[in-house]
């Protein structure tokens, strides 16, 4: 029993010291800058995809790489905006218009826990062909997670009666909030360490770790 809690001790403290570690570089702006890009690259025509009664934009938010900012104008809103500078006018081409704001917090919806799931992969008692497997495969599958929470979360916004883009039915917008609600920071950390469970757990694997 004293060698498996030494070796228990062993292992978390080699998991806080990596994942301090990979925690305190994704704080340096550039770092968190690419990471933050990395991320907007596939999000955007995936969330576009999805909410195509309008344009998205994904950008780095102007509190730094820890956010993002969604920006999203409907189809009709800019139909109407285009309509408006004919009246005036206005010459057609390119213009400039305000688009609805939505802050995802990147850093608490997927880096954070991104980093603890690569902390976990990188000391598991696997050989590092299966650390490069489980790394791609948990990758995509809490990338996938983490979009569509926030897939949820812009559905809810933009049935909000201030923007009205959508109209989803009643019934499914408390679907909606009742998932937003369930999937919380919490509900990540068991994700991630079930996730990661699934890919490494072998009982030799243990074994050999904890002997």
């Amino acid at each position: 029993m004293n060698d498996i809690v030494k070796a228990g001790l062993k292992y978390f403290l080699y998991f806080m010291l990596l994942y301090g570690t990979l925690t305190g570089l994704s704080m340096a702006p550039a770092v968190g800058s690419a990471c933050n890009a990395l991320y907007r690259k596939p999000t955007a025509p995936i969330l576009q995809g999805l909410f195509g009664k309008g344009y998205i934009d994904l950008s780095e938010g102007k509190e730094g790489p820890q956010m993002i900012d969604v920006g999203f104008i409907g189809r009709k809103e800019l139909a109407r905006l285009r309509n408006q500078r004919a009246s005036l006018g206005a010459k057609p081409g390119s213009f400039q218009v305000r688009a609805e704001i939505y802050k995802v917090k990147f850093y608490n919806m997927f880096l954070s826990f991104y980093l603890f799931f690569v902390a976990l992969m990188l000391l598991s008692p696997v050989s590092w062909r299966e650390k490069a497997l489980g790394l791609g495969i948990g990758t995509l599958v809490f990338y996938l997670f983490t979009v569509f929470k926030i897939a949820l979360m812009l559905l809810a916004f933009f049935n909000q009666a201030e923007h009205a883009i959508y109209a989803t039915p009643p019934w499914l917008l408390r679907i909606v909030h009742g998932l937003i609600y369930v999937l919380t920071l919490g509900v990540k950390v068991v994700f991630v360490l079930v996730l990661w469970a699934v890919l490494v757990f072998r009982k030799g694997n243990w074994k050999r770790l904890l002997g």
